[in-house]
């Protein structure tokens, strides 16, 4: 009952806020537009949490769509911005959704909408009440991509008799590195369904380096001969350290240009004030893709989220962020899609896999701190060929990762339902 009253509680409060996007909303609570869920067998729903999950889950559901003609599929995601993105991204007759709120009612009103034969999970989010509706429905499920940290390992393990039953639900369990097979294996995920295959969101990277969106962006932010330094995803003090070390290597490269992508757009207003503050202009990437302004600054800041891979093709000197502060690395391998080296911090807890192939390979390079970063770049100035060889080399890591998609579309089509 207290449970009950609590869900009632909260739908209510979700029902009667005032969110700038209402669709999203509605989604949450379990409400999707009929006219937007098309017939037909066999019906599989796709999840990613974000935009980064998204990345790795839509190559598998364009090969999937090709492989299946008349599949229907449908995709969630968690945040506004991941269905943003993947609307953008996937074919018009793939609907996307909000996933629904871990909530009875919610979980009911967006499963029975859906009716899915299968459920096709990318990376890891485990929601108990969803689980237990697919449970109670019948409705099998498949997690690619999977990736379990150790900090999450302690947790699902401290609430076992919550998260043990969706391990043992899973027909497979497809993971991205040996040390999330071991951690699914101790949470009770059955052995023999489980398997370590890599992730599609690496698979897919080298055809998505577009040579035409290089040269878009090239264009747009009238860059010339002279460096570039990009630094994607910046988490805390990273949107600020970066900066400082852009001033510094100004004094040693005058043309240098730096565009720097912080992973989330509330830090934009922070750089801003700082750059203000030490009286260095900037340009902001929506204003100059808008047309209501040309670059002339030496800084772009990216106000916008979607664009970061496509921008690394410009980068000379690469930063990935998350990796100075305790967040454990976002996507390190983007920019070896274009042939470019990169570089990040110490804290790799979630990249570790990556890292150790890129690292083999020659391809990137860990920096200790801000001030270390800034001494290995003011060498590289003056050794740009040497860096394009180091960037030759990352391009040649990611066909480590190639045949990811083909694996996870077999354990798809062996999870599908034989009456579907």
């Amino acid at each position: 009952m207290v449970l009950k009253s609590v869900e009632s509680e909260v739908v209510g409060f979700l029902s009667r806020r005032s969110l700038k996007d209402g669709e999203f909303r509605r989604g949450r609570l379990g409400f999707y537009d009929e006219r937007e869920i098309p017939a037909g067998r066999p019906r599989i729903w796709c999840h990613a949490v974000s935009v980064g999950e998204a990345t790795g889950a839509i190559p598998t559901l364009i090969e999937l769509r090709k492989r299946l003609p008349n599949v229907v599929l449908f995709m969630t995601a968690g945040t506004p911005h991941g269905v943003k993105f993947a609307r953008a991204e996937l074919p018009g007759e793939i609907a996307v959704f909000p996933f629904p709120l871990d909530f009875s009612r919610c979980v009911s009103r967006a499963v029975s909408a859906i009716d899915p034969d299968l459920f096709v999970s990318f990376e890891t989010e485990f929601w108990p009440g969803f689980f237990a509706e697919l449970r109670a429905r019948n409705v099998p499920a498949v997690l690619l991509n999977g990736r379990i940290s150790d900090s999450s390992e302690r947790f699902y393990r401290f609430f076992s008799p919550l998260f043990r039953p969706i391990f043992e639900h899973f027909t497979f369990m497809a993971m991205h590195s040996a040390e999330d097979t071991e951690r699914a294996k101790r949470l009770g995920a059955t052995p023999g369904k489980i398997m370590t295959i890599g992730s599609s969101k690496y698979d897919g990277l080298t055809g998505k380096a577009n040579p035409e969106k290089a040269a878009y962006w090239r264009n747009l932010l009238r860059i010339g001969d002279g460096p570039v330094l990009v630094g994607g995803s910046l988490r805390g003090l990273e949107t600020i350290e970066l900066l400082r070390v852009f001033i510094r290597l100004r004094r040693y490269s005058p043309c240098l240009l730096a565009i720097f992508a912080p992973r989330h757009l509330k830090n934009i207003p922070k750089m801003c004030d700082w750059l203000t503050k030490e009286n260095i202009g900037f340009d902001l990437l929506s204003d100059i893709e808008s047309g209501s302004r040309a670059r002339t600054a030496s800084v772009v800041l990216v106000d916008k989220i979607g664009v970061l891979f496509d921008l690394y093709s410009a980068g000379d000197l690469i930063f990935c962020g998350g990796t100075f502060e305790p967040v454990g690395g976002h996507n390190i391998l983007e920019p070896a899609a274009w042939a470019k080296a990169v570089y990040y911090g110490p804290c790799l807890k979630k990249v570790l896999h990556e890292h150790r192939i890129l690292r083999d390979f020659g391809g990137s390079f860990m920096v200790l701190d801000p001030e270390d970063l800034f001494s290995n770049w003011r060498k590289r100035l003056g050794d740009m060929e040497g860096l394009k060889k180091n960037g030759d080399a990352a391009h040649r890591a990611l066909d480590s990762f190639k045949g990811v998609i083909g694996k996870q579309i077999e354990l798809i089509l062996r999870s599908l339902p034989e009456a579907v």
